[in-house]
């Protein structure tokens, strides 16, 4: 066989492949959609600015310093963008704690606390302090935060200040990295694709062989069928949340602050509707090729929306708005108020109830068209 005759058939192979993969439409457009999602999603995320971050300014002072110092952090504008960094509240007579506690619950990204002799030190060129508390559980947010803090100290107006005025930055949460931030949101991620994929795919897979029908025909009822996949996958998630948790703790020492109890609750909750999500598509899908493109229309953009890989504060407003919409995203936000800011029961109160209407309502839905398709 020559050289000649063997580039040609390895063509008419090349294009053997070509129209096969032109046929295959669920491979096809993932593979074209995916990195561009990733590259939209990822780079406003990731490298996003804060825009209007609610941020707590208690000042006790009245003098002049004070005062330039706070009109230059209400209206600064980060280089490039035409929106202020921050959405200011003021406050005269707030403890540290109770500016703390503010920022446990969510209501402000950061505070800036100013002592009631700072104008005064300043006059008689002598050193003071600013207490600057953050939401390092935010990681990109707070960072963002100091370093802008910082920044102003040394702007023209304030620049007569600088070698006078310390920044005090208490680490609220201990000291915190990365992962701290990022493995709540792997867990909570990996339970939702886990739920939605075993699940699904399983009916799937059962009703193209013919397993399911088989199954049914049996004296088992729809509703064993159902219940004992749930069991299973309660079970399984469970225990993959445990071991993902264990393996972070012993290779990094990250440490979850909050209750085991409520971190179980959040899981068991949202597999229930990851569950739901799972039986609903294997019940509209006709073979394993269409629920897998179901599967994936559901789980990539929970992916890349939900604030898993970067904190959605960073993120445009659009953005902001779409991961509102998905229940991942309060799964998240939750795991990280337990895990990272170690906050009850209360703090997590408005995730848990839509956490349940999502549980219920897939759920529900999903039993329901089992019943009717299977």
């Amino acid at each position: 066989m020559t050289i000649k005759t063997e580039l040609i058939d390895s063509l008419a192979v090349a294009e053997k492949e070509f129209k096969i993969l032109s046929r295959r439409k669920g491979v096809v457009i993932p593979l074209l959609l995916f990195p561009l999602v990733m590259m939209i999603f990822f780079g406003y995320g990731m490298g996003g600015t804060l825009k209007d971050a609610p941020f707590l300014i208690v000042n006790s002072d009245t003098g002049q310093a004070s005062s330039s110092l706070i009109q230059e952090v209400g209206s600064y504008t980060p280089k490039y963008d035409s929106y202020p960094m921050f959405s200011v509240t003021y406050s005269k007579d707030m403890s540290q704690s109770e500016a703390e506690s503010k920022i446990n619950a969510g209501v402000y990204k950061g505070a800036l606390i100013i002592p009631p002799d700072f104008s005064d030190n300043i006059a008689k060129n002598q050193s003071t302090t600013l207490t600057l508390l953050t939401d390092s559980s935010d990681i990109t947010a707070s960072e963002n935060i100091i370093n802008t803090i910082k920044q102003l100290l040394t702007t023209t107006g304030l620049l007569k200040i600088t070698g006078l005025v310390s920044l005090n930055v208490p680490n609220i949460y201990g000291n915190l990295e990365y992962l701290d931030f990022l493995t709540p949101g792997i867990i909570a991620l990996t339970i939702f694709f886990g739920s939605v994929m075993t699940t699904g795919a399983a009916i799937a897979e059962e009703k193209e062989s013919g397993t399911l029908v088989r199954m049914l025909m049996t004296p088992i009822s729809k509703r064993s069928v159902i219940l004992g996949k749930t069991f299973y996958q309660l079970i399984l998630e469970l225990a993959k949340a445990v071991i993902l948790i264990l393996v972070a703790y012993f290779l990094v020492g990250f440490r979850i602050n909050g209750s085991w109890l409520l971190v179980a609750l959040v899981l068991v909750l949202f597999t229930l509707g990851g569950v739901g999500v799972g039986i609903i598509l294997s019940a509209k899908a006709e073979s394993m090729e269409s629920f897998d493109q179901l599967a994936m229309l559901v789980t990539m953009p929970s992916m890349f929306l939900t604030g898993v890989f970067f904190p959605l504060s960073s993120a445009p407003v659009w953005m902001q708005c779409l991961a509102r919409c998905v229940p991942l995203t309060y799964a998240i936000d939750a795991m990280r108020t337990i895990m990272v800011k170690g906050q009850n029961l209360n703090a997590i109160s408005t995730d848990l109830i839509i956490l349940t209407l999502f549980a219920i309502v897939t759920f529900t839905l999903g039993v329901h068209l089992f019943r009717r398709e299977a």
